[in-house]
């Protein structure tokens, strides 16, 4: 039996699923009922424009559309003033296929250009170019319009709230990197495997939520998607990013330096606060807590630049070669470093509606 942890998840993946097999279902039953020549153009569109959230459906059936016509109307009209033949229309084949394959690598939204080519050339008699090319592009938008009704209609999934989950498993990373961070260096336990893991699958989720911002951005609604407001607070988390992927790069160095764990006893718990306060923000930013109060990391903060001050003003490094406590010092920079930028993170939440 699944978990009722995993089964929002499921259920998610089983709303996807029906929503697509309806879009297509629905294409079909259209097509067939009215006997449309060249109608299956929608199903297939239809299936493929469904996408998991409205500004991914959107972009999708823009992108397909703006291909399907840009490469049926060059075909068609082209094939009409070259002739036909095998040697013209081949040659006519691969100066639309690369150029469409240039205008695709500048923007996306010519993918199907080269595709829609081929079919008005190689499907379609003399006298059919621009019949098939009005098929192609009529049921293009057929299928792209049904899929993204039945996206608004059924289970709707806003971009931006899909861009705020992928953010929240970011912050859920960097607080379990912080955990593998302060074990490796203040305990000596460093879990190399785990780092390395953790690392990949940090650069997995930024990576989705530059994808997320980019469906957001293009998703039609009522209320303006801040676009500004969103780069800011992942430029912030990038900051942060950085720094505990510094810290874990430096563990190894600091815990096998000899500089004892308690040199600062706050050190240990700060880290502990930042953990706790990223998943805090995590859960803010999902709808999942109301409760953003970092209180406790800021009177860590302030408990750690006691001690740090005392540590200096009773030299209790002298003892102490620079180049043993040059990691020490790094590692203290880079966890109060990433503090404030949790605190940051947290005061920029009320900017992401």
């Amino acid at each position: 039996m699944e978990s009722s942890a995993t089964w929002p998840a499921i259920s998610r993946q089983l709303k996807q699923a029906i929503k697509t097999g309806l879009a297509g279902l629905i294409a079909y039953a259209i097509y067939a009922h009215f006997q449309l020549r060249e109608g299956y153009w929608a199903v297939f569109t239809a299936l493929i424009v469904t996408q998991a959230n409205l500004g991914a459906s959107w972009k999708s059936a823009l992108y397909r559309t703006i291909g399907t016509t840009a490469g049926a109307v060059s075909a068609a009209l082209l094939a009409a003033f070259i002739g036909v033949g095998p040697l013209r229309t081949g040659l006519l084949l691969f100066v639309l296929a690369a150029f469409f394959a240039y205008l695709t690598i500048r923007h996306a939204s010519f993918s199907a250009a080269g595709f829609t080519v081929a079919l008005v050339l190689f499907f379609s008699h003399s006298h059919e170019y621009w019949h098939l090319a009005w098929y192609r592009v009529l049921y293009t938008v057929m299928g792209a319009f049904i899929a993204f009704a039945v996206g608004i209609l059924l289970w709707p999934v806003r971009a931006r709230e899909g861009l705020k989950a992928k953010i929240a498993l970011l912050l859920q990373d960097c607080a379990s990197l912080t955990c593998l961070v302060t074990e490796g260096a203040l305990r000596g336990d460093l879990e190399e495997k785990k780092l390395e893991d953790l690392a990949r699958t940090i650069v997995e989720h930024r990576r989705a939520i530059t994808q997320g911002l980019e469906e957001a951005r293009s998703e039609p609604a009522r209320s303006r998607f801040d676009h500004d407001a969103y780069v800011s607070f992942v430029e912030e988390l990038d900051h942060m990013r950085l720094h505990l992927l510094t810290m874990s790069h430096d563990s190894a160095t600091y815990a096998g330096s000899g500089i004892p764990a308690d040199l600062v006893p706050s050190l240990s718990e700060l880290c502990e606060r930042i953990s706790d306060g990223l998943l805090i923000v995590a859960a803010a930013i999902t709808g999942k807590s109301q409760t953003t109060d970092l209180t406790p990391l800021t009177g860590t903060v302030a408990k750690v630049d006691r001690e740090l001050t005392a540590l200096r003003q009773a030299r209790v490094t002298a003892p102490y070669t620079l180049d043993r406590m040059l990691p020490f010092w790094s590692f203290v920079f880079n966890v109060k470093e990433t503090a404030a930028e949790v605190e940051n993170l947290q005061k920029k939440l009320p900017e992401l509606r």
